[in-house]
């Protein structure tokens, strides 16, 4: 399977795109290669992290997290630990009843199956996903994140994201729906994180369109 966190990987895939896409060259040169791995290998905490970033900013999302921590700084943070906290606890960290119902959900689902981050690992994408969107509060956009930053999987396009659609636009310079958008993806298999990530860059306003 391939990994996107191998440095060989990783180049090879943007030397098969740049066959196709001579810009993926310009793209590299000004951003670099592609920075995949958040260094976070418990799916279940970065779960948690992202439920808790749900439609908040990201500076009241950090101050959420950091409390939400502080909860339990005395002993591990684990799917029976969150299970056994009283509610009104959680909403002490700043979470929303609909958040630490979407939390604990998340708690009972890893507390029932037992994955560990090498059962996700073997996992393919669409079992992956199959297995996580049955968990309440975590959507197709939360487990595309999970791939390509916790497990470095190398064929995500997250056309949902709005970031994606924006830098999609800008670098052809012209405005497309969501399924030209995917039509054309398919153009970058199996490497579509790779493009994805460069659309990310994108969109900090320093690009020239083509």
């Amino acid at each position: 399977m391939i990994n996107l966190f191998e440095k060989d990987e990783l180049e090879k895939g943007i030397n098969f795109l740049a066959r196709n896409y001579p810009v993926i060259k310009k793209l590299k040169s000004q951003y670099g290669n592609p920075d995949l791995n958040r260094g976070t290998k418990n799916i279940f905490l970065s779960l948690i992290k992202s439920i808790i970033s749900q439609q908040i900013s990201t500076k009241a999302a950090s101050s959420v997290h950091n409390k939400f921590q502080d909860l339990y700084s005395a002993t591990n943070i684990n799917p029976q630990t969150i299970l056994n906290t009283k509610d009104l606890k959680l909403k002490s960290a700043g979470l929303s009843r609909q958040k630490i119902e979407y939390i604990k959900s998340t708690a009972k689902f890893f507390n029932e199956t037992e994955y560990t981050y090498e059962d996700f690992n073997s996992m393919k994408d669409i079992k992956l996903k199959e297995e996580l969107i049955t968990i309440k509060g975590i959507g197709p956009w939360t487990i595309d994140m999970l791939l390509i930053f916790s497990l470095g999987r190398p064929d995500i396009f997250p056309v949902g994201d709005l970031a994606i659609r924006n830098g999609f636009n800008i670098l052809f310079n012209k405005k497309h729906s969501e399924k030209q958008m995917i039509k054309e993806a398919t153009k970058w298999k199996p490497y579509r994180t790779i493009f994805s990530w460069y659309l990310w860059r994108v969109i900090d306003g320093s690009w020239e369109s083509i």
